[in-house]
């Protein structure tokens, strides 16, 4: 008797997502509605500010994440944070846009 083959996803970790917001997006959420709500309480103004800041700054994410991976916003700060070959940790080489021949004629 054969055993029956499944295929097994490479990654096996569980993701919970809301709408297309993860456990990695609190953060990104929480931050700016708690400046808000500091700055709210500092000068004594609404604190609704500080819902409004963090519902905008959630419905930015969705459209930022929208049709993308669950991992979107990670890859991205991956990337962004990633040397690159033309960075300020390599030497730069500058090369002529227009490369010129012995006799200064384009080739």
């Amino acid at each position: 008797m054969q055993l029956e083959r499944v295929p097994v996803p490479e990654k096996l970790d569980w993701r919970w997502s809301w709408y297309g917001l993860t456990f990695s997006d609190i953060p990104f959420v929480a931050v700016p509605g708690l400046v808000l709500l500091g700055a709210a309480v500092v000068f004594e103004t609404s604190t609704a500010w500080a819902f409004i800041g963090s519902a905008a700054t959630a419905v930015g994410l969705l459209v930022l994440k929208w049709r993308k991976p669950t991992d979107y916003l990670e890859r991205l700060i991956h990337v962004a944070l990633a040397p690159r070959r033309l960075s300020h940790k390599e030497r730069d080489t500058a090369l002529r846009p227009f490369p010129l021949d012995k006799d200064l004629r384009p080739r």
